[in-house]
């Protein structure tokens, strides 16, 4: 076989595969380098049909080495796009668990899932494929813990605040508010819950002056889990 089938053949096969380099990431062979390695492609065709056999050769490594690059790039591209869908789908998950209170029931596993959506975040700021790849492994475990925490039931939810309500002929006050079942379940509990907002009261040593609209923290007993605040009959993770 004369040098110009060799050259021929050998720039046949390698054209071949550079297609499968960009396989799956169509959208992102429109790169500067990937446009290099065709345009050095023809010039390494134009030079075997010339015959200048030395030139072939030439561009047609030129040709290889912009593949390469391009291939990298498109690697890193799709480690990042990768990296940053893992990250929403983990962020998007929590915000999800949380509307459902298992922050509340959960509150371990929900500090872990957090812990981990905070390293992914870090690490997608690396800007580099390697920490794309952890970046997305980290979010990939939150959202595996996120899905098994179960919401808590509603009826053993106890609040940590109460918005205070404006029920005209029947309007909230201290011992009111302790005789809840989801407070105290006791009017005579009214005191410690008094003594934790008395500094927040237009009159501090008025007890019997509360306005509606104050959230009134609620302390907790021995043996009890307080979480978020009761506001009209629901316990949200924050007061409006």
């Amino acid at each position: 076989m004369n040098k110009k089938w060799t050259l021929l053949l050998l720039l046949t096969l390698f054209m071949l595969l550079l297609p499968l380099v960009t396989t799956g990431a169509q959208n992102l062979q429109n790169n500067e380098d990937y446009r290099e390695s065709l345009r050095y492609k023809r010039l390494s065709e134009e030079a075997i049909e010339e015959g200048e056999y030395d030139k072939a050769i030439e561009y047609a490594e030129k040709s290889k080495e912009y593949s390469q690059k391009s291939e990298e790039y498109i690697q890193f591209m799709l480690a990042k796009y990768r990296a940053n869908s893992a990250l929403w789908k983990a962020r998007n998950r929590r915000g999800q668990v949380k509307r459902a209170d298992g922050h509340i029931s959960e509150p371990e596993k929900f500090s872990t899932a957090e812990d981990l959506i905070a390293k992914a975040d870090k690490l997608f700021q690396e800007d580099t494929e390697e920490a794309f790849k952890d970046s997305r492994e980290a979010s990939n475990k939150a959202v595996e813990i996120l899905d098994s925490i179960e919401p808590p039931e509603a009826e053993n939810l106890l609040p940590a605040a109460y918005v205070v309500r404006d029920m005209p002929g029947e309007e909230d006050c201290f011992w009111r508010i302790s005789s809840y079942e989801f407070i105290y379940d006791d009017p005579a509990g009214w005191w410690p819950i008094y003594q934790a907002n008395k500094n927040k009261l237009p009159e501090p040593d008025n007890p019997d002056l509360i306005l509606p609209g104050m959230v009134l923290e609620i302390p907790e007993k021995e043996g009890e889990s307080r979480h978020g605040v009761w506001v009209n009959g629901k316990i949200k993770a924050e007061a409006p």
